[in-house]
């Protein structure tokens, strides 16, 4: 795949599906559930879902998740 063409928004887009795929290794939780949890503070419990989205990585539905190429090929407007 030519990934020349890949823009910023594109990574941000692989990466939510990647990180919001749950693992075995987790015990069934999603890395994103588990960065957010592990973020959280008594103080500001939404501290780990704040610093996704300064990274710009949401939370993909787990029914919605797609791993395959196309997941970027669907999402150009060319």
């Amino acid at each position: 795949m030519d990934i020349s063409n890949i823009t910023q928004d594109d990574l941000n887009l692989m990466f939510s599906h990647i990180n919001s795929t749950p693992r075995k290794s987790l015990k069934g939780k999603t890395p994103c559930e588990v960065f957010s949890f592990m973020m959280s503070t008594f103080e500001n419990p939404n501290r780990g879902k704040e610093i996704l989205d300064l990274l710009n990585i949401k939370e993909i539905k787990r029914d919605e998740v797609t791993l395959k190429p196309y997941l970027i090929k669907h999402n150009k407007n060319k």
